[in-house]
C-alpha cells in the first residue's frame, strides 16, 4: 500500500495540472480528485476511472481481481469502438468468493486466471486490476503479476486504482502511471518517422477518433498511438517514438503527457477536434509542432490547403441547418474539454449557450469558456436535479446535452435531449463530426413528437365534461370537442400535416412477390367476426383452400371455412345449384347462425346472378334456413384487395340485417366499426376502453370474441363468440357510431341512412393525439370523466414518446401495406420523427391514399418494396416480405395479414395509448437489436459522396 500511496501523492502534486499552478496555498489545493460528501450522488471511483483510461485497448486482455459486483455492474458500457480486435469487450473476473476472502485464496486465484486467459485467449498483454476488497485485504498484485509475467512468457500489468483511494478523476491518472512504468518504452519501433504523432485522451467514443485519424492520413501524418481509443498494445509500448503530441483531455491523461515530454522529449498541446475552427487550428498546431521537430515546412501549406477545403465543405453543409437553429438555447450539462470545446463549436453555427457546466473542467477550461461566452454568468460549477428541471420546464433552453445520468431530467421536463457523453450513438468529432453534431440537434429540436407530449391531455381541457363543451369557450386552445374540433366532424383529421401526395399506378406487366391478399379472403375474416357464422366460398375449392391455409398459418386456429366447390360442369353450366346444396348442407349439418357467401373471380367472370340465385333458395327454402341469415358479399378477386373485402361484408350483413326506420335508441349504446387491420388485441381493448366511460360498446366484425385463441369447452363447427346476429339487427338503437378506418365509412353510411345513427370517422388510432381525440368523444358521449387507468397509459404513452424518439429520428422507413394500415402506420412513423422512404400498397380504390404523409404512394407489389426500400432503415410489411428484407439486409417489422412465421401477431396492440406504447418499444428494439457497431468505413467513405462538385477537383480530395 505505501507505493500506490507514494503514487497517489504523485498524482495529487502534478505540476501540469491546473489546481496544482495557484500562487497561494488555497488555490493549491491539493487532489485531482475530491471525495465525495457521504451522501451524495455516486459519481464513479478510482477503479473506473482506471477502467475507463484503459480498456478501450482492445486486443489486451482485462482481468478485474474482485468479487463479482464491481466488473458485474461495470463491464460493456461505453460507447468506445474498435476497428479490429474484441478481446477488450470479453469479461474477466476472480469473482471471488466469501471463502476466497475469508481463506487468503485471491492470489492463488489470480494466478490461476492469468494461466487461463493466456491458454485460451493468447493476448499480448494482460492487465490485472485489483478492487477495494482485494486491497482491503492486502493481495499483493504486484508480486502475482510479476511471477505471472515471468512463467507465461507475456506482459502482466498491475493497475494499481482500487476504489476507495479517491474518484474516477484519480482512476484516470493512476491508469496514465501504469502505463508509463510497464507498458510506454517497452517495445522499439523499426518503422519511426519524422510525423508521427501521439493523441492522448481520446477514447473514440462512437468511432470519433477515425473522423479525425483520415484528416492526418491526408496530411501524411501517422498516429503512433491513440491512448487509449482503438490502441493496440504494440503501439502504446512503442508511443515513446513520436515526435509529437496532441492532449485532447487533460483532466484524465494530463500527467501522462507531462511525463512522457520529460522523458523523451515529446511535446505536447491541449486541444480539440469538437467544431469547425477548433478542429482547424489542433491540425495546424500538430503541423507546428512536428516542423518544430524537423518535419518538412512543407506540411503546413498542405495543412491549410486541406483546412480550407474541409471548412468549405462543411460549412456548405451546415448552411441548411443555420436558419432552423440559429438563436436556439442549449444548456450543456457536461464538463472537462467538452465545457469549452462544444461551446465553441455550438456559437460556431449561432446557437445560444444559456449555461454550461465546468463540474470536471480545469482552471484552463474555465478561462476559455471566459472568454468564448464573455463572461462567466453562464457557467456553473454543479446544478442540482431540482434546478436543471425547473430550468427545462420553464422553458429556458430549446434543448440539453449532457451525459445520460440527466438525460431523464430533461426529458420528464418535456425537453429534448441529446447525449455528448460516453454512451452516445453518434460521432462528433472533426468536421464530419460537427456536422452530425448540428444534424443530431436539429432532430432532437424538431422531432414531431414534442408537438405530442406537450399537448395537454383531453380532460384537462374538459373541466367539467358535458356534450356541448362550453366550458372550454373563454380559452385560448380550442377544446377537442368544440363544433369546430376535428371529433365532432365526420371525419377525424390526421395526426400529422397533410401535404399532396403523387399515387404512382402499376404498370409493371408481371407482378413480383404479391402483396394483396383478395377480396373474398377479406370477406370472409369479417364474417369470422360474428357469432354462430360459417363463411362460405362461391367457387372452385382451391380459392378456399389457400385462405384457409393462410388463416391458419396467421391464427394458429382451427378455421371454419367452406366452398361451394365448382367444377367444370358447373363452371360451364351456373353455380346456383352447387350454391344452394353448399347452403343447405351447411344449414343441416353446423346450423349457423349466419352463412356469409363471397364470391370469387370465377363466379364473378361467368356473369353469375349471385343475388338472385340467393333469394330464390331463400324464397323456396324458408322453413329449412329458419334461424340462419345468409348474406352474399360480391368479392371478386380481380378487383380490390382484402380491405375491400371486408367493408363489403360489413356492409352486406347490415343491409341484410339490421332493422330499418329510426328506433328506440339505447342510453350510451354505441356501434363501433373497426377496419380489418385492427387486431384481436386491439378490439378488446377498443372495447374495454368504451366499457371503462360506462358505454355499451356493440363491436361489428368483432373478430376479438372468435378469434383470441380462446379453446371452447366441446368442439364448435362454427365461428365461437362474436358479434351476434341480434346485435347486428338492433344496431339501430345505439345513438353513435364509431368508425375506424376510410374503407368503413361505406357502411357507416348505410348504417346512418337506414336507421339514423350518427357516425364520427376516426382514419386512426394509432398515435397521442388520436387517442386523445378518441378519448374526448367518449367523455362527449357519455358525460363521464376519462378514468383513472386512461390518465395513467396516457402518462405512460408520453414517457414511451420520451424514451424512444431517438432510436426513430431521421430513419428512413418503407411500407408495404392495404390503404388503411399504411396510413396508420406513415403517420405513427412521421409522428416520431421518421421518414418514409417507400409507401406502396394495393390499390387505389381507396380516398385515404391522398393523406397518407408521403411524398408518393406506389401501388404495387413486394418487389416494389425491394426496389423503392433500399437504403431505408426499416421494412413494413407481411411476412411474405422476409425475402426482401433478407435480400437488403434490412430488418423487417411484420404488421397486417399474413403473420405466419410468429406466433402470437393477433395479440398485437397497436392502437390508443397502450398499443401506440408497445408499437414505440417494438420498433426501438427492432432498431436496438440491429444497431452496428461503427467501423472506419463506414466513417470515412461516406463524407466525399458528398463533398460538393466544385471542390472534388482540389487535390486533397479523396477518391
Amino acid at each position: 500500500m505505501s507505493s500506490l500511496r507514494a503514487k497517489i501523492q504523485d498524482v495529487f502534486d502534478e505540476p501540469a495540472c491546473e489546481k496544482n499552478r495557484g500562487k497561494d496555498a488555497k488555490a493549491r489545493k491539493k487532489g485531482c480528485s475530491k471525495p465525495l460528501t457521504p451522501g451524495a450522488a455516486a459519481g464513479g471511483c478510482a477503479f473506473d476511472g482506471a477502467k475507463i483510461v484503459l480498456q478501450p485497448i482492445t486486443d489486451v486482455a482485462h482481468l478485474i481481481h474482485a468479487p463479482l459486483a464491481c466488473e458485474g455492474n461495470s463491464w460493456d458500457n461505453r460507447g468506445a469502438a474498435s476497428s479490429g480486435p474484441t478481446l477488450w469487450r470479453t469479461s474477466f473476473t476472480t469473482d471471488l468468493t466469501e471463502l476466497d476472502v475469508v481463506m487468503g485464496q485471491g492470489e492463488r486465484k489470480l494466478f490461476k486466471a492469468i494461466r487461463e486467459i493466456k491458454e485460451a485467449y493468447g493476448p499480448p498483454a494482460i492487465f490485472v486490476y485489483p478492487t477495494c476488497v482485494t486491497a482491503l485485504i492486502g493481495d499483493d498484485i504486484e508480486a502475482v503479476c510479476k511471477r505471472a509475467a515471468e512463467k507465461f512468457g507475456l506482459p502482466v500489468v498491475p493497475v494499481n486504482a482500487p476504489g476507495f483511494v479517491g474518484s474516477k478523476n484519480l482512476g484516470n491518472k493512476l491508469a496514465g502511471e501504469a502505463l508509463l512504468e510497464h507498458v510506454i518504452g517497452t517495445v522499439e519501433p523499426d518503422d519511426a518517422g519524422p510525423y508521427d504523432i501521439n493523441i492522448l485522451g481520446e477514447f473514440n467514443l462512437s468511432g470519433e477518433f477515425w473522423l479525425v485519424k483520415p484528416l492526418l492520413d491526408r496530411l501524411g501524418i501517422r498516429v503512433r498511438a491513440c491512448i487509449p481509443g482503438d490502441a493496440r498494445y504494440l503501439d502504446i509500448a512503442s508511443a515513446h517514438r513520436a515526435r509529437a503530441a496532441m492532449m485532447v483531455c487533460s483532466t484524465a491523461l494530463i500527467n501522462l503527457a507531462r511525463k512522457m515530454e520529460q522523458r523523451w522529449d515529446i511535446p505536447f498541446f491541449e486541444g480539440s477536434f469538437y467544431g469547425i475552427t477548433d478542429t482547424s487550428e489542433a491540425l495546424r498546431q500538430i503541423s507546428q509542432l512536428l516542423v518544430k521537430k524537423g518535419a518538412d515546412p512543407e506540411i503546413l501549406g498542405r495543412t491549410e490547403a486541406l483546412i480550407a477545403d474541409e471548412e468549405a465543405i462543411a460549412w456548405k453543409k451546415l448552411a441548411a441547418y443555420r436558419p432552423r437553429l440559429e438563436g436556439k438555447r442549449v444548456l450543456l450539462n457536461t464538463g472537462g474539454v467538452k465545457s469549452w470545446s462544444v461551446v465553441h463549436a455550438l456559437m460556431e453555427i449561432g446557437i445560444e449557450i444559456v449555461g454550461t457546466s465546468v463540474k470536471k473542467s480545469t482552471v484552463e477550461d474555465k478561462e476559455r469558456i471566459k472568454q468564448i461566452l464573455k463572461d462567466d454568468n453562464h457557467m456553473f460549477e454543479q446544478m442540482a436535479p431540482r434546478e436543471l428541471y425547473a430550468m427545462l420546464s420553464e422553458h429556458k433552453a430549446d434543448i440539453m446535452l449532457s451525459g445520460g445520468r440527466t438525460q431523464f431530467i430533461a426529458l420528464k421536463a418535456k425537453t429534448p435531449w441529446l447525449d455528448i457523453n460516453q454512451e452516445r450513438q453518434h460521432p462528433y468529432a472533426g468536421y464530419d463530426g460537427m456536422v452530425e453534431l448540428v444534424r443530431q440537434i436539429d432532430l432532437a429540436i424538431h422531432n414531431p413528437i414534442w408537438r405530442q407530449v406537450r399537448e395537454p391531455a383531453p380532460w384537462d381541457c374538459q373541466p367539467a365534461v358535458r356534450r356541448n363543451c362550453r366550458a372550454r369557450k373563454a380559452r385560448s386552445r380550442p377544446c377537442m370537442l368544440s363544433r369546430n374540433s376535428p371529433a365532432r366532424r365526420p371525419t377525424i383529421s390526421a395526426s400529422v400535416e397533410e401535404a399532396m401526395v403523387r399515387i404512382l399506378p402499376q404498370t409493371k406487366a408481371a407482378a413480383v412477390n404479391p402483396l394483396k391478399s383478395s377480396q373474398p379472403l377479406g370477406a370472409a375474416l369479417a364474417f369470422l367476426g360474428v357469432d354462430g357464422a360459417m363463411p362460405l366460398f362461391h367457387g372452385s375449392q382451391g380459392c378456399t383452400s389457400f385462405a384457409l391455409v393462410l388463416f391458419v398459418r396467421h391464427f394458429k386456429e382451427a378455421i371454419p371455412l367452406q366452398t361451394t366447390a365448382m367444377d367444370e360442369v358447373a363452371t360451364i353450366l351456373g353455380g346456383a345449384d352447387h350454391l344452394e346444396e353448399a347452403i343447405l348442407n351447411l344449414k343441416a349439418r353446423t346450423k349457423p347462425t349466419l352463412i356469409g357467401v363471397c364470391t370469387t373471380a370465377l363466379v364473378e367472370t361467368r356473369g353469375e346472378d349471385c343475388a338472385g340465385d340467393i333469394a330464390n333458395i331463400r324464397l323456396k327454402r324458408t322453413e329449412e334456413l329458419a334461424g340462419t341469415e345468409v348474406v352474399l358479399a360480391n368479392t371478386p378477386d380481380f378487383d380490390g384487395a382484402i380491405e375491400e373485402g371486408w367493408a363489403k361484408a360489413v356492409t352486406a350483413m347490415i343491409e341484410r340485417i339490421t332493422g330499418p326506420g329510426e328506433q328506440a335508441r339505447q342510453s350510451k349504446k354505441i356501434v363501433i366499426l373497426p377496419g380489418w387491420n385492427l387486431t384481436v388485441a386491439d378490439i378488446e381493448h377498443l372495447r374495454e376502453m368504451v366499457e371503462s366511460f360506462g358505454l355499451k360498446p356493440v363491436v361489428l366484425p368483432d373478430v376479438s370474441g372468435s378469434l383470441d385463441g380462446t379453446v371452447p369447452d366441446r368442439w364448435v363447427t362454427t365461428t365461437y363468440g362474436g358479434t351476434s346476429v341480434e346485435d347486428i339487427r338492433e344496431l339501430g338503437t345505439a345513438e353513435q357510431c364509431i368508425v375506424i378506418g376510410e374503407h368503413m365509412r361505406r357502411p357507416a353510411e348505410l348504417l346512418q341512412r337506414l336507421t339514423g345513427v350518427p357516425y364520427v370517422l376516426f382514419r386512426s388510432l394509432t398515435g397521442l393525439k388520436d387517442a386523445d381525440r378518441f378519448v374526448s368523444l367518449l367523455s362527449a358521449v357519455s358525460g363521464a370523466a376519462a378514468p383513472a387507468g386512461v390518465r395513467r397509459r396516457r402518462a405512460q404513452l408520453q414517457d414511451a414518446l420520451l424514451d424512444g424518439h431517438f432510436h426513430f429520428g431521421g430513419k428512413k422507413i418503407a411500407i408495404a401495406a392495404e390503404p388503411d394500415q399504411l396510413y396508420q402506420l406513415a403517420s405513427f412513423f412521421i409522428g416520431m420523427g421518421s421518414e418514409i422512404a417507400a409507401a406502396v400498397t394495393t390499390t387505389d380504390m381507396s380516398k385515404i391514399l391522398e393523406k397518407v404523409p408521403a411524398q408518393s404512394v406506389q401501388i404495387g407489389d413486394l418487389g416494389d418494396l425491394e426496389a423503392l426500400g433500399a437504403g431505408a432503415d426499416l421494412l413494413v410489411t407481411h411476412s411474405h416480405g422476409r425475402q426482401a428484407a433478407q435480400r437488403l439486409g434490412i430488418p423487417l417489422m411484420r404488421v397486417g395479414f399474413p403473420i405466419f412465421d410468429r406466433l402470437g401477431s393477433q395479440h398485437k396492440l397497436t392502437i390508443l395509448y397502450q398499443g401506440t406504447r408497445d408499437l414505440i418499444f417494438e420498433v426501438a428494439n427492432i432498431f436496438e437489436a440491429n444497431r452496428h457497431a461503427p467501423t472506419p468505413e463506414a466513417l470515412d467513405p461516406l463524407r466525399t459522396r458528398e463533398m460538393p462538385d466544385e471542390l472534388r477537383s482540389s487535390p486533397l480530395a479523396r477518391h
